[in-house]
C-alpha cells in the first residue's frame, strides 16, 4: 500500500482514503471502493461536462481525491496552441504500414505528449470502417476498409496511449461510415454485417484494455424495414447496452460526441454528456430521484468512470502539467519523419524510383511541393511549429538554400467583415484572439492562404472559395504572390521550381530532366464528404507534364483516402503518404531517394472510376433520411471479389525496391508457413498476407484478410514466416443464436503481396482445427 502521506492533498483524513489507494488491490476493486463512498451527488457530478478547459473538462472531487477528466482532441495528436505539439502523421498513414510494433509506437508518443499537456483522456484513436471512399474522415481511422486490420492496429495504439497514463478513447461508436448528414441520418444495418464488419476493430480496442468509446452523431436500426428511422446512437439500447457492454464485453464508460446526447440516456446505455449538461446534470438527478435510473445503473456508470483512472495510475501519481506546454521535441520530429516514410505506399515504378546518383537535373512542380497539405482538418487536425515541405528538404539534401517565404498582408488589414470563406480546402483551425492574429497564424502556416475568423476560431483554409455572407465573421487573403520558377544548381544537381499555373510552361520546363516531381493533393474534414475523388486541376496538370516527360514522372500525392489515377498508365512513378504529418517532406525525401525502401500497402482500395461499387442513392449518401447498409459484408476489396472487378490498385497493394519470391505453402492445424526470399539488390521489408476464402455455404465473400506479418529481410535472404489462425478465423456471426459460430468444411488459404496478388494457394479444413 502507498503511503498515505503521499496524498496530503487531498485535505482528506488518512482513513477515507486508504481503503482505495491500496494499490495491491485491482483497479476495478478500487474504483467499487470508491463508488461506495461517494454521494450521490458526486456520482452525478462525474455524467456531464462542467468544468472548462481543454476540449472537455469534468471537475474533480476534492474530498475523495478524484482528479479532473481532461479530453483533448485528437486522433492523430494534442490540438490546441498552435506549434507545441506534434502534427503526427494521420492513422490511414499508420495503417498502410500494416506494422504492429509502428501501431504501438505511433500511441506511445502521442500519449507522451497528450501526459504533457496535463490531459488524461486522448479523443483517439478512430477505428471506423471506410465503407465509403469519401467519408471525409476517413484519414482518421486505423480500420482502412478492413475489420480484421482494425482489429489489428487499434490495440496496439491503444496500448501505446494506455502505457503513458492516458485514457485512449476509440470512435465512433457505431456506423459512423459518412459525414454528410451524420447529424441526423440513420444507418440501417442486418446483425450479421454490424458483428463481422463494423464491431470488430471496438472489439480489438475492448480487448486491449480500452477505457472509453464515444458514441457517434447518426442514428442505428438493426434488422429493420427499410423506411425505419433508427435511435441515435447515443441512447440506443441494443448496440449501448446489449452489444457493446454486453456481447463485446466493454467495461469502461461511454461518452457522447460533442452535443451528441439527445436525451437522458443512461438506461441505453449512455455514461456521460459532453461536453455540457443540458440532458445529464439536473435531467438525469430528476429521474434518479423519481427511481426511473435506479442507484444501481448510477452505480455502474460511476464505475465505469472511475476504474481506467485507476488502472492508468492517475490516483496514484497526479498529472500536473499544463495545457501550455510545449511538448515536441527533436526526438518526436525523428519519429514522426520515420512514421510517414514507412506509411507511404509506392503504387508504381517503372524503374523510376530510387532517384540515383545519375540524376543531375530535376524538376519539382506543384504548389504542393511548397505549401502541402499535411492533415485532414476538424478534430484530426493539429497545428504544428513548423512543415517540412518536399521542395525545402530536396534543395537541403543537396546543400542549395530554401526558397524564400511568400510575405503575408496581414498588415494591410485588407479583411472582408461579414464573409465566411465556406470551404475545407486544407482547413485546420485553432483559437485566436483578434482576426489580426489569426491572419498571422495563417501566414506561419505552409497550406494556409486565406482564413475565416468568427467566435475566436481561426479557420485557416487553402483558398477563399465558398463565400458566403455570415455576421461576425471576418475572412481575408493571407499570402500575396506565387512562388516564381526558381532554378539553384552546384556541383552535383540542378534543381528547378514551377508552382505548375502555367501547365504549359511546366510541361515544357519537365521535357529536357532527367526526373520530374509533381506534388499534388487534397484533403477532407469532418462535417462533410468529398464531392469525388478526382484531383481537379492538379489530373490536368499531370496529363500535360506526363505527355512531355512520360515515365521520368513521379507523382506523390497526399490524400485522406482513395483518388482516381487517371494518368496511371502514363506514369513512371506514384507514392501516396496519405496524410504524411509536419515531417512530410524530410520523408518522402527519404523515400525519393532511397533512404527508406517504401514498404507500406493500401488500407483501401483505389478505384478506376467513380461509386466503382455502385451505390445506389439509398445506400449513400441515403433517401428519406435513411442510408441502406444493402451491401452487406460486401465492402470494400470484399465487394470487388465478389463481382471480380479488378479496380486501379487492389487492397494490400504496394511495391517495394526489391522484389520478393514466395514459396514451400505449408497447412498445418492452425499454422500458415510459406518461405520468402529477398530476390533483389537492395534491402527491405514484405507484408506477407493472408486471405481465406469460405465454403459457399457460409455466404461470405470470396476473400477476406486474416493475417498479415511484416517481414524485414537483406537482399539475397530468405525466412519462413509463419502465421497462426484461430478459431474466429474460421467463424462467422450466427443470426439464430446470436453468436459466433465456427462454419465446418474447407477453407480456401491465399498467401500473397496484396488482395489482388496472390502467390500461394492451399486449402484447409476446420473440422481438423477445432479446438475440443
Amino acid at each position: 500500500m502507498l503511503k498515505v502521506s503521499a496524498y496530503a492533498f487531498l485535505n482528506v483524513a488518512s482513513a477515507d482514503v486508504e481503503a482505495w489507494m491500496n494499490t495491491a488491490d485491482t483497479p476495478e476493486d478500487r474504483a467499487r471502493i470508491l463508488v461506495s463512498e461517494m454521494t450521490t451527488e458526486e456520482k452525478l457530478s462525474l455524467f456531464h461536462g462542467s468544468c472548462s478547459g481543454y476540449t472537455g473538462n469534468v471537475c474533480g472531487i476534492d474530498r475523495l481525491g478524484i482528479p479532473q477528466q481532461k479530453f483533448n482532441d485528437g486522433p492523430q495528436g494534442f490540438r490546441g496552441t498552435p506549434g507545441t505539439s506534434t502534427s503526427w502523421p494521420g492513422a490511414m498513414t499508420v495503417s498502410a504500414a500494416f506494422d504492429d510494433s509502428l501501431a504501438r509506437t505511433y500511441g506511445e508518443v502521442m500519449g507522451d505528449e497528450f501526459y504533457r499537456k496535463g490531459s488524461n483522456v486522448q479523443l483517439g484513436p478512430g477505428v471506423c470502417i471506410a465503407r465509403v471512399p469519401t467519408n471525409g474522415r476517413n484519414f482518421e481511422y486505423l480500420s482502412g476498409e478492413d475489420p480484421y486490420l482494425g482489429f489489428r492496429l487499434a490495440p496496439k495504439v491503444i496500448t501505446g496511449i494506455q502505457s503513458q497514463g492516458v485514457i485512449a478513447n476509440a470512435k465512433h461508436f457505431v456506423d459512423n461510415n459518412q459525414e454528410t448528414d451524420r447529424g441526423s441520418f440513420t444507418a440501417n444495418v442486418d446483425e450479421r454485417t454490424q458483428f463481422e464488419m463494423y464491431y470488430p476493430p471496438f472489439k480489438g480496442a475492448i480487448d486491449a484494455g480500452l477505457g472509453s468509446i464515444m458514441c457517434s452523431y447518426n442514428k442505428e436500426c438493426v434488422d429493420c424495414p427499410p423506411e425505419q428511422i433508427g435511435n441515435w446512437s447515443c441512447e440506443n439500447h441494443r448496440s449501448l447496452e446489449e452489444d457493446l457492454k454486453g456481447k463485446l464485453g466493454f467495461k469502461g464508460w461511454v461518452m457522447s460526441d460533442w452535443g451528441g446526447t439527445h436525451s437522458t440516456s443512461m438506461n441505453a446505455g449512455l455514461d456521460q454528456e459532453m461536453p455540457g449538461q443540458h440532458f445529464m446534470g439536473k435531467g438525469l438527478a430528476d429521474q434518479v430521484t423519481s427511481g426511473q435510473v435506479s442507484m444501481d445503473h448510477v452505480d455502474d456508470s460511476a464505475f465505469r468512470i472511475l476504474w481506467p483512472f485507476f488502472a492508468m495510475g492517475l490516483f496514484d501519481e497526479p498529472n500536473t502539467n499544463s495545457n501550455g506546454n510545449n511538448v515536441t521535441s527533436t526526438e518526436h520530429n525523428r519519429i514522426s519523419r520515420a512514421i510517414a516514410a514507412q506509411g507511404t505506399v509506392l503504387l508504381k515504378n517503372g524503374g523510376v524510383l530510387p532517384l540515383g546518383s545519375d540524376i543531375k537535373n530535376i524538376v519539382v512542380i506543384g504548389g504542393q511541393a511548397t505549401s502541402p497539405i499535411v492533415h485532414g482538418g476538424g478534430s484530426g487536425s493539429v497545428q504544428p511549429a513548423h512543415v517540412s515541405a518536399p521542395l525545402d528538404a530536396i534543395r537541403a539534401r543537396f546543400g542549395l538554400p530554401a526558397p524564400p517565404a511568400l510575405p503575408t498582408n496581414c498588415s494591410d488589414g485588407n479583411f472582408e467583415t461579414g464573409t465566411d470563406f465556406y470551404n475545407q480546402n486544407s482547413q485546420t483551425s485553432s483559437g485566436a484572439r483578434s482576426v489580426d492574429e489569426c491572419c498571422a497564424m495563417c501566414g506561419q502556416h505552409a497550406a494556409c492562404n486565406a482564413f475565416t475568423f468568427n467566435g475566436g476560431t481561426c479557420w485557416m483554409k487553402g483558398n477563399d472559395e465558398g463565400r458566403r455572407s455570415k455576421s461576425g465573421a471576418i475572412s481575408g487573403i493571407c499570402k500575396t504572390g506565387k512562388q516564381p520558377p526558381m532554378v539553384d544548381c552546384n556541383d552535383d544537381i540542378c534543381v528547378h521550381y514551377s508552382d505548375g499555373a502555367d501547365t504549359a510552361a511546366a510541361a515544357a520546363l519537365a521535357a529536357d530532366a532527367d526526373a520530374v516531381l509533381i506534388f499534388v493533393g487534397t484533403t477532407s474534414s469532418e462535417g462533410g464528404d468529398r464531392r469525388d475523388l478526382s484531383l481537379e486541376d492538379e489530373d490536368k496538370l499531370i496529363g500535360a507534364v506526363a505527355a512531355t516527360a512520360g515515365d521520368k514522372v513521379t507523382v506523390v500525392a497526399v490524400t485522406p483516402g482513395a483518388i482516381l489515377t487517371p494518368w496511371r498508365d502514363e506514369v513512371g512513378a506514384i507514392l501516396i503518404p496519405f496524410m504524411p504529418g509536419q515531417e512530410y517532406g524530410n520523408a518522402i525525401t527519404d523515400v525519393l531517394f532511397g533512404d527508406v525502401n517504401p514498404s507500406a500497402k493500401l488500407p483501401i482500395t483505389f478505384p478506376k472510376v467513380e461509386n466503382e461499387v455502385g451505390f445506389a442513392q439509398e445506400q449513400y449518401p441515403g433517401k428519406n433520411g435513411v442510408s441502406l447498409y444493402s451491401e452487406g459484408l460486401e465492402v470494400g476489396y470484399r465487394w470487388y471479389a465478389a463481382h471480380d472487378v479488378k479496380p486501379a490498385f487492389p487492397f494490400g497493394h504496394g511495391l517495394s525496391y526489391t522484389n520478393f519470391e514466395y514459396s514451400a505453402l505449408s497447412i498445418e492445424g492452425h499454422t500458415i508457413s510459406c518461405q520468402i526470399k529477398n530476390v533483389g539488390s537492395v534491402d527491405g521489408a514484405e507484408i506477407v498476407q493472408v486471405y481465406l476464402g469460405f465454403p459457399e455455404e457460409a455466404g461470405e465473400p470470396p476473400k477476406q484478410l486474416k493475417q498479415f506479418q511484416r517481414v524485414t529481410l537483406a537482399s539475397g535472404k530468405h525466412a519462413t514466416v509463419s502465421l497462426q489462425l484461430d478459431e474466429m478465423s474460421l467463424s462467422i456471426w450466427d443470426i439464430t443464436v446470436h453468436d459466433w459460430a465456427i462454419v465446418p468444411g474447407e477453407f480456401k488459404v491465399m498467401v500473397g503481396s496484396s488482395s489482388g496478388d496472390i502467390r500461394l494457394t492451399g486449402t484447409l479444413n476446420s473440422d481438423r482445427m477445432i479446438s475440443v
